[in-house]
């Protein structure tokens, strides 16, 4: 067993490096884009407090707005969370006034989720906000970096 530790350790480790002291961080893509969500995520989030949304509401919001009918369990998938996160989310932006759902649906049943004018206003206002983030020169890149990253 602990063989194949090293024969996974080996495979792991990057090319140039001949011990565990050469690893260095930024070998590691794994880590790099987890940095990489991270800093978006908070630019994100500053971004979004202009029309008082939280990078997660926007992610809710904007996926009922999309795919009309989406379970809440399917909803949490796309959004990354919970699902009793999600029911927490849905139950806020439904006292916001963003969205409307049928209550009389009883447990494990579609919730039929969908927006108010309020909420496709703040979407699309939202929208605006999160487009200026994913201009090429906001994140840094060439219009061809961020076709290629696109493809990845």
């Amino acid at each position: 067993m602990q063989g194949t530790l090293i024969v996974v350790d080996d495979l792991l480790r990057p090319p140039h490096a001949t011990d565990r002291t050469a690893w260095h961080p930024d070998d590691a893509v794994g880590w790099t884009v987890v940095r990489l969500a991270h800093l978006l995520g908070r630019h994100f989030d500053h971004a979004l407090k202009q029309v008082a949304l939280t990078p997660r509401q926007f992610g809710v919001l904007a996926t009922i707005a999309a795919e009309p009918g989406i379970n809440s369990g399917q909803l949490a998938r796309k959004v990354l969370v919970t699902a009793q996160s999600m029911g927490e989310l849905i139950t806020g932006l439904e006292k916001a006034g963003y969205l409307t759902r049928d209550h009389d649906r009883g447990r494990g049943r579609r919730l039929d989720m969908q927006l108010t004018p309020a909420g496709h206003d703040v979407l699309t206002r939202a929208f605006g906000v999160v487009a200026g983030l994913n201009a090429p020169h906001a994140l840094g890149l060439s219009h061809q970096e961020t076709a290629q990253l696109n493809t990845l």
